[in-house]
């Protein structure tokens, strides 16, 4: 019986971790770090090279506006590892700025001029997804 509860438990657990991301959870997030976050623009409809995606939105950040980043949000790793990969290959282009959270499930996208206590500050928002 303690070994059913304890299986049990971890699975709560385990499903507790695959919360339901959303551009406004994360958005609220990056601007509780301290980072101003402005003009948010849904992208989801607009084209891009690597699809699979759940929501993709853009914002600016005060200090190299208007440009600051684009975030993506998949519903499964697998989705937004070939994003990741693309501006990977594209870092000399796209900027030095490029993370993946730890579930693989968000990738953000930073422009290149911002100064790197900036980046920092948002790469530790998405160390929490």
């Amino acid at each position: 019986m303690k070994k059913a509860l304890v299986l049990l438990s971890g699975l709560l657990l385990a499903a507790c971790g695959d919360k339901a991301i959303t551009s406004e959870d994360l958005v609220s997030t990056m601007k509780a770090s301290g980072v101003e976050i402005n003009d948010v623009k849904d992208l989801k409809n607009d084209k891009f090279m690597v699809q699979g995606f759940k929501e993709r939105f853009a914002f600016s950040i005060p200090e190299i506006a208007p440009k600051g980043g684009q975030a993506f949000i998949c519903e499964k790793k697998e989705q937004c590892t070939p994003i990741f990969a693309y501006f990977d290959a594209l870092k000399n282009l796209a900027g030095p700025y490029l993370y993946q959270s730890p579930n693989g499930r968000v990738v953000l996208q930073l422009n290149a001029g911002l100064t790197e206590e900036t980046a920092k500050k948002l790469e530790q928002v998405i160390s929490k997804y």
